[in-house]
């Protein structure tokens, strides 16, 4: 959800003239679809791999001692 706030952080912003990145950085979280032709910088997530996660500990299953990897995906809404 949060790359779709974004999303609207970066209409607000062309609406009030502000440039993108030089006057305001923005970012996501979850790198959807929508993000890579906004470019938008974002954190990548494997969901599926959270949910696994979040349901062995509900059921009070051990940890895989592994937590799914993130990454930054560095595009044009923040400076380099």
């Amino acid at each position: 959800m949060s790359d779709e706030l974004a999303a609207g952080v970066l209409r607000a912003a062309a609406t009030a003239g502000r440039a993108v990145p030089r006057d305001l950085a923005v970012t996501g979280w979850d790198d959807g679809a929508g993000a890579g032709p906004l470019g938008l910088t974002t954190v990548a997530q494997s969901m599926r791999d959270q949910g696994s996660a979040c349901a062995r500990a509900a059921l009070s299953a051990r940890p895989a001692g592994q937590s799914a990897p993130w990454s930054i995906v560095h595009r044009t809404s923040t400076r380099p």
